[in-house]
């Protein structure tokens, strides 16, 4: 018999995985389940939260299943929910969803995000973040302007993972780690922002109880015990963002910089210090211990813009990996910059655009494949270039490498040769649930389990690595070119 097995829920943008662990971090049971996003409209990321407590369901008993079958009378001790951050799901007094969820990938509130510039100087210092416009703010205000029907019969604004574990345990709050997202959280304060909510002229009262990450925010109702197949009465960590979730299991400690390869791509680093600028580059959030931050450079634009080319091209994945290689840096004077979704860091416009320049006849289809993987490496040095001009102390002279899309050899090396640090990868499975299940332990005084991590042989810049610093100036003068374009026909406008 297997006692105080951890179960670790994490709500990812189009699906969602449930792992089960042993006391000492073995995984006994793993099993995910999708759900699509909807785009009714250009621009628009919605998904009802109906939908991510179906897939919740089926991938819960899927794991359970498997963890069941190979551990005789096993015994979920604690459960822990992480999720995507960002986002809005506004219910009703019983927390029961009055429309679907918007998204962190949703822009439509572009035009409210452009009133935090009106903000003062100190207040926007205290959000400590770029503005953008899938954040829970934005978007609060988007409803307030255009479904004001739905806004009055809101009572809660929660973020997606704190939905979820309402579906658990009936309980409605909120954590550090998601709030410090919203861009209605005071970050140096560790609460919720009184100036911004006045500024905005958005309700307080919509806003939850914010309790520790690692807390037991209730116990596992009847009602969704019987759907997942578990005894009540279990205790329900209060959780985090998918991202500090797996910065638990990934250990990042402060000097470090890890880089996380996915469809977009972050590069984070840990700090003591929580101290907001009032025009920042990088973002700065809450970790889910009980202390500490972390900074972060996002790229939206990364394994994103590999799969479209792929698609366009109709081309196989070790086709795109390969051309990274394939031809001489710089692909022949191509360049690609992926901004298909706008851009964060250091962009930060979400109404940037992608674009493919310096075309000649003599240039083919390896061409271009080379000028995309070359053009996500150079936005990813973009970004880690912005945050580590913001980083105190000494540059790190390497990173961590995580995340699935960067286990290919052709573009870990590409990403070393652009980034010019050595590269050291790690492989921590299922990081984000694993995160989840170990704030559970906590929640119920269990021991923390291990983390898995596996750790490869370091990949360090080669040869080509000097030839790509030329191609990386033309890549950041064409980005310069793009957005000096925007803010002209703004300006004219």
């Amino acid at each position: 018999m297997s006692d105080n097995a951890l179960l670790g829920i994490d709500l990812g943008t189009s699906g969602v995985k449930a792992v089960v662990l042993a006391g000492n971090g073995g995984f006994l049971g793993e099993a995910d389940a999708g759900y699509p996003v909807l785009t009714q409209q250009p621009g628009w990321a919605e998904t009802p939260p109906a939908d991510w407590w179906a897939a919740t369901v089926l991938a819960v008993r899927q794991a359970l299943s498997q963890a069941r079958a190979g551990t005789p009378g096993l015994r979920i001790g604690a459960i822990g929910v992480d999720g995507q951050m960002h986002g809005l799901v506004l219910t009703d007094q019983a927390g029961e969803p009055v429309r679907p969820a918007l998204l962190w990938a949703d822009q439509r509130a572009q035009p409210q995000a452009r009133r935090y510039a009106a903000l003062p100087g100190p207040t926007r210092a205290a959000l400590a973040n770029p503005i953008s416009p899938g954040m829970t703010g934005p978007l609060l205000r988007w409803v307030a302007d255009h479904e004001p029907d739905q806004l009055t019969r809101a009572r809660w604004a929660l973020l997606p993972k704190d939905w979820i574990r309402h579906r658990l345990t009936g309980v409605l709050a909120t954590e550090p780690s998601d709030a410090s997202a919203t861009l209605l959280w005071d970050v140096p304060a560790n609460t919720w922002s009184a100036d911004v909510l006045a500024a905005l002229d958005l309700p307080a009262h919509l806003l939850p109880e914010v309790l520790d990450s690692a807390a037991a925010a209730g116990t596992l109702t009847p009602a969704a015990a019987d759907e997942l197949g578990l005894p009540h009465g279990i205790p329900v960590a209060t959780g985090a963002g998918d991202t500090p979730a797996a910065l638990l299991a990934t250990g990042l400690t402060p000097g470090e910089v890890q880089l996380t390869v996915g469809s977009g791509a972050q590069l984070v680093a840990a700090t003591d210090t929580a101290t907001g600028h009032a025009d920042p580059v990088v973002h700065l959030y809450r970790t889910a211990a009980s202390h500490g931050w972390y900074q972060m450079g996002a790229v939206q634009n990364a394994g994103l813009a590999l799969d479209w080319a792929r698609r366009v091209l109709n081309a196989d994945w070790p086709e795109v990996y390969a051309a990274s290689a394939a031809g001489e840096p710089g692909a022949g004077g191509v360049v690609f910059v992926p901004h298909l979704t706008g851009e964060r860091t250091p962009v930060l416009d979400a109404s940037a655009t992608a674009s493919l320049t310096g075309l000649r006849l003599s240039h083919d289809r390896a061409t271009v494949l080379q000028a995309v993987a070359e053009g996500v490496a150079f936005a990813i040095r973009h970004a880690a270039d912005a945050l580590l001009a913001a980083l105190p102390g000494p540059t790190p002279t390497s990173f961590r490498l995580a995340g699935g899309g960067t286990r290919d050899p052709h573009f870990r090396q590409l990403l070393a040769d652009v980034l010019g640090v050595p590269l050291e990868p790690i492989r921590a499975r299922s990081a984000s649930a694993v995160g989840a299940a170990t704030l559970a332990a906590t929640a119920a005084n269990l021991p923390t389990p291990q983390a898995q991590l596996v750790r490869e042989a370091p990949i360090t810049p080669g040869a080509r690595s000097e030839h790509y610093r030329t191609a990386f100036t033309r890549y950041a003068e064409a980005v310069h070119q793009q957005t000096s374009a925007r803010e002209q026909r703004t300006a004219a406008h």
